[in-house]
Protein backbone atom coordinates (compact mmCIF):
# COMPACT_ATOMS: atom_id res chain seq x y z
CA UNK A 1 0.00 0.00 0.00
CA UNK A 2 1.21 3.53 -0.81
CA UNK A 3 2.71 5.19 2.25
CA UNK A 4 0.47 8.25 1.84
CA UNK A 5 -2.62 6.06 1.67
CA UNK A 6 -1.52 4.33 4.86
CA UNK A 7 -1.00 7.67 6.57
CA UNK A 8 -4.39 8.98 5.42
CA UNK A 9 -5.97 5.79 6.72
CA UNK A 10 -4.30 6.49 10.08
CA UNK A 11 -5.86 9.98 10.09
CA UNK A 12 -9.32 8.52 9.53
CA UNK A 13 -8.78 5.89 12.21
CA UNK A 14 -7.75 8.61 14.65
CA UNK A 15 -11.00 10.62 14.40
CA UNK A 16 -12.24 11.67 17.86
CA UNK A 17 -8.96 10.63 19.50
CA UNK A 18 -5.90 12.64 20.59
CA UNK A 19 -3.99 11.05 17.69
CA UNK A 20 -5.97 12.93 15.05
CA UNK A 21 -3.78 16.01 14.59
CA UNK A 22 -0.42 14.23 14.98
CA UNK A 23 -1.63 11.78 12.34
CA UNK A 24 -2.76 14.66 10.13
CA UNK A 25 0.68 16.29 10.29
CA UNK A 26 2.40 12.97 9.61
CA UNK A 27 0.28 12.58 6.48
CA UNK A 28 0.99 16.12 5.29
CA UNK A 29 4.75 15.57 5.72
CA UNK A 30 4.48 13.48 2.59
CA UNK A 31 3.58 16.63 0.65
CA UNK A 32 5.64 19.34 2.36
CA UNK A 33 9.12 19.76 3.82
CA UNK A 34 8.92 22.06 6.84
CA UNK A 35 10.58 22.88 10.17
CA UNK A 36 7.49 23.82 12.15
CA UNK A 37 3.76 23.29 11.91
CA UNK A 38 0.70 24.62 13.69
CA UNK A 39 -3.02 23.86 13.35
CA UNK A 40 -5.74 26.38 14.20
CA UNK A 41 -9.50 26.07 14.37
CA UNK A 42 -11.25 29.24 13.21
CA UNK A 43 -14.82 29.89 14.35
CA UNK A 44 -16.36 32.94 12.70
CA UNK A 45 -16.27 35.95 15.00
CA UNK A 46 -14.06 34.21 17.58
CA UNK A 47 -10.35 34.12 18.33
CA UNK A 48 -8.63 31.06 16.80
CA UNK A 49 -7.94 27.94 18.87
CA UNK A 50 -4.54 26.26 18.63
CA UNK A 51 -5.07 22.51 18.24
CA UNK A 52 -1.46 21.34 17.88
CA UNK A 53 1.94 22.91 17.28
CA UNK A 54 5.39 21.51 16.69
CA UNK A 55 7.27 24.79 17.07
CA UNK A 56 10.25 24.65 19.40
CA UNK A 57 11.18 28.32 19.91
CA UNK A 58 8.99 31.22 21.09
CA UNK A 59 5.91 29.16 20.34
CA UNK A 60 3.82 29.98 23.41
CA UNK A 61 4.42 33.73 23.40
CA UNK A 62 4.04 34.07 19.64
CA UNK A 63 0.97 31.85 19.55
CA UNK A 64 -0.64 33.95 22.28
CA UNK A 65 0.06 37.15 20.36
CA UNK A 66 -1.51 35.61 17.25
CA UNK A 67 -4.65 34.62 19.13
CA UNK A 68 -4.92 38.02 20.83
CA UNK A 69 -5.45 39.75 17.51
CA UNK A 70 -2.55 39.39 15.08
CA UNK A 71 -4.54 36.73 13.21
CA UNK A 72 -6.88 39.42 11.90
CA UNK A 73 -4.06 40.69 9.68
CA UNK A 74 -2.82 37.24 8.67
CA UNK A 75 -3.04 36.83 4.86
CA UNK A 76 -4.00 33.16 5.32
CA UNK A 77 -6.83 33.99 7.74
CA UNK A 78 -8.05 36.70 5.40
CA UNK A 79 -8.07 34.21 2.51
CA UNK A 80 -10.09 31.70 4.55
CA UNK A 81 -12.46 34.40 5.78
CA UNK A 82 -12.88 35.63 2.22
CA UNK A 83 -14.13 32.28 0.98
CA UNK A 84 -10.87 30.70 -0.12
CA UNK A 85 -9.90 27.23 0.90
CA UNK A 86 -9.64 23.54 0.05
CA UNK A 87 -6.29 24.27 -1.51
CA UNK A 88 -2.63 24.79 -0.76
CA UNK A 89 -1.54 28.42 -0.54
CA UNK A 90 1.86 29.99 0.05
CA UNK A 91 2.90 33.21 1.72
CA UNK A 92 4.34 34.39 -1.58
CA UNK A 93 0.90 34.03 -3.19
CA UNK A 94 -0.99 35.84 -0.46
CA UNK A 95 1.37 38.44 0.99
CA UNK A 96 0.56 41.99 -0.09
CA UNK A 97 3.12 44.17 -1.80
CA UNK A 98 5.55 45.51 0.76
CA UNK A 99 4.69 42.73 3.21
CA UNK A 100 7.98 43.08 5.09
CA UNK A 101 7.14 46.70 5.87
CA UNK A 102 3.60 46.06 7.13
CA UNK A 103 2.45 46.42 10.74
CA UNK A 104 1.63 42.70 10.78
CA UNK A 105 5.21 41.79 9.86
CA UNK A 106 6.83 44.27 12.24
CA UNK A 107 4.60 43.54 15.24
CA UNK A 108 4.15 39.80 14.79
CA UNK A 109 5.46 37.82 11.86
CA UNK A 110 9.17 38.56 12.26
CA UNK A 111 8.94 37.16 15.81
CA UNK A 112 7.93 33.73 14.48
CA UNK A 113 11.38 33.23 12.97
CA UNK A 114 9.72 31.80 9.87
CA UNK A 115 11.38 32.57 6.53
CA UNK A 116 8.57 31.06 4.46
CA UNK A 117 5.13 29.60 5.01
CA UNK A 118 2.58 27.42 3.27
CA UNK A 119 -0.90 26.59 4.45
CA UNK A 120 -3.79 24.22 3.84
CA UNK A 121 -7.14 25.96 4.41
CA UNK A 122 -10.20 23.79 4.99
CA UNK A 123 -13.61 25.51 5.22
CA UNK A 124 -15.65 22.97 7.20
CA UNK A 125 -18.95 24.86 7.49
CA UNK A 126 -20.00 28.46 6.76
CA UNK A 127 -19.00 29.28 10.35
CA UNK A 128 -15.93 27.11 10.84
CA UNK A 129 -12.60 26.50 9.20
CA UNK A 130 -9.38 24.66 9.83
CA UNK A 131 -5.95 26.06 9.00
CA UNK A 132 -2.80 23.91 8.86
CA UNK A 133 0.33 26.04 8.52
CA UNK A 134 3.90 24.99 7.77
CA UNK A 135 6.92 27.19 8.36
CA UNK A 136 10.59 27.06 7.50
CA UNK A 137 13.15 29.10 9.38
CA UNK A 138 15.99 28.82 6.89
CA UNK A 139 14.57 28.34 3.42
CA UNK A 140 11.36 28.08 1.41
CA UNK A 141 8.81 25.49 2.44
CA UNK A 142 9.42 22.57 0.13
CA UNK A 143 6.51 21.15 -1.85
CA UNK A 144 6.90 17.57 -3.04
CA UNK A 145 5.62 18.07 -6.59
CA UNK A 146 4.96 14.44 -7.65
CA UNK A 147 2.64 13.86 -4.70
CA UNK A 148 1.00 17.29 -4.84
CA UNK A 149 -1.26 16.25 -7.71
CA UNK A 150 -2.96 13.77 -5.37
CA UNK A 151 -3.40 16.26 -2.57
CA UNK A 152 -6.40 18.15 -3.98
CA UNK A 153 -8.64 15.08 -4.06
CA UNK A 154 -7.41 13.99 -0.64
CA UNK A 155 -8.28 17.37 0.86
CA UNK A 156 -11.91 16.91 -0.16
CA UNK A 157 -11.98 13.71 1.88
CA UNK A 158 -10.07 15.35 4.70
CA UNK A 159 -12.70 18.09 5.03
CA UNK A 160 -15.35 15.47 5.74
CA UNK A 161 -13.08 13.68 8.20
CA UNK A 162 -12.26 16.92 10.05
CA UNK A 163 -15.96 17.71 10.42
CA UNK A 164 -16.35 14.45 12.26
CA UNK A 165 -13.46 15.02 14.58
CA UNK A 166 -14.63 16.15 17.98
CA UNK A 167 -12.15 18.96 18.58
CA UNK A 168 -13.17 21.00 15.55
CA UNK A 169 -16.72 21.91 16.51
CA UNK A 170 -18.68 24.92 17.57
CA UNK A 171 -18.54 25.39 21.32
CA UNK A 172 -21.78 26.44 23.06
CA UNK A 173 -22.22 30.17 23.01
CA UNK A 174 -21.47 31.87 26.34
CA UNK A 175 -21.65 35.50 27.39
CA UNK A 176 -17.88 35.86 27.75
CA UNK A 177 -16.79 34.55 24.35
CA UNK A 178 -14.06 36.75 22.85
CA UNK A 179 -15.40 38.62 19.84
CA UNK A 180 -13.43 39.91 16.90
CA UNK A 181 -14.05 43.51 17.99
CA UNK A 182 -12.69 42.93 21.50
CA UNK A 183 -9.71 40.97 20.19
CA UNK A 184 -8.91 43.73 17.72
CA UNK A 185 -9.18 46.30 20.51
CA UNK A 186 -6.73 44.33 22.64
CA UNK A 187 -4.27 44.07 19.76
CA UNK A 188 -4.36 47.83 19.14
CA UNK A 189 -3.13 48.70 22.63
CA UNK A 190 0.43 48.78 23.91
CA UNK A 191 1.38 46.59 26.91
CA UNK A 192 1.25 49.64 29.22
CA UNK A 193 -2.18 50.63 27.87
CA UNK A 194 -3.48 47.08 28.44
CA UNK A 195 -2.21 47.27 32.01
CA UNK A 196 -4.04 50.56 32.57
CA UNK A 197 -7.23 49.17 31.04
CA UNK A 198 -7.02 46.17 33.39
CA UNK A 199 -6.87 48.53 36.35
CA UNK A 200 -9.77 50.62 35.05
CA UNK A 201 -11.84 47.45 34.69
CA UNK A 202 -10.87 46.57 38.27
CA UNK A 203 -12.47 49.84 39.38
CA UNK A 204 -9.34 51.95 39.91
CA UNK A 205 -9.44 55.70 39.36
CA UNK A 206 -6.69 57.61 37.61
CA UNK A 207 -4.86 58.55 40.84
CA UNK A 208 -4.95 54.93 42.05
CA UNK A 209 -3.55 53.78 38.71
CA UNK A 210 -0.76 56.36 38.95
CA UNK A 211 0.12 55.19 42.46
CA UNK A 212 0.14 51.51 41.51
CA UNK A 213 2.24 51.98 38.39
CA UNK A 214 4.53 54.64 39.86
CA UNK A 215 3.74 57.14 37.13
CA UNK A 216 2.32 60.65 37.23
CA UNK A 217 -1.38 61.45 37.10
CA UNK A 218 -0.79 63.38 33.89
CA UNK A 219 0.79 60.29 32.29
CA UNK A 220 -2.26 58.21 33.22
CA UNK A 221 -4.55 60.81 31.68
CA UNK A 222 -2.50 60.82 28.47
CA UNK A 223 -2.68 57.03 28.31
CA UNK A 224 -6.46 57.12 28.82
CA UNK A 225 -6.79 59.69 26.04
CA UNK A 226 -4.73 57.48 23.69
CA UNK A 227 -6.74 54.37 24.65
CA UNK A 228 -10.05 56.09 23.93
CA UNK A 229 -8.71 57.38 20.62
CA UNK A 230 -7.39 53.97 19.50
CA UNK A 231 -10.64 52.22 20.46
CA UNK A 232 -12.80 54.98 18.96
CA UNK A 233 -14.76 55.47 22.19
CA UNK A 234 -15.54 58.55 24.25
CA UNK A 235 -16.28 57.35 27.77
CA UNK A 236 -15.43 54.82 30.44
CA UNK A 237 -18.89 53.31 30.04
CA UNK A 238 -18.09 52.51 26.40
CA UNK A 239 -14.79 50.97 27.50
CA UNK A 240 -16.63 48.71 29.94
CA UNK A 241 -19.17 47.77 27.28
CA UNK A 242 -16.44 46.83 24.81
CA UNK A 243 -14.03 44.99 27.09
CA UNK A 244 -15.60 44.00 30.41
CA UNK A 245 -16.64 40.55 29.15
CA UNK A 246 -13.13 39.92 27.87
CA UNK A 247 -10.59 41.25 30.39
CA UNK A 248 -7.21 42.00 28.90
CA UNK A 249 -4.33 39.70 29.67
CA UNK A 250 -1.72 41.43 31.77
CA UNK A 251 1.60 41.80 30.01
CA UNK A 252 4.82 40.72 31.67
Amino acid sequence: MNIQVERLSAVIDAVATPRFYPSLLAWLEGYFAFDNAIVYAFDRGQAPRCLIKTEKENSDAVNQLYQQGAYLQDPFYQALNGGGGSEVLTLRQLAPSGFYHTEYYRNFYRMTGWHDEAGVLLPLTPERGLGVFFGSARQSVGVRSPQLADLSDALTLLKSVARLHGEVKVAPATPDRVTDSAVQARYLLTPREREIVDLILDGCGSQQIADRLFISLGTVKNHRKNIYSKLDIGSQAELFSLLLATPLRRSA
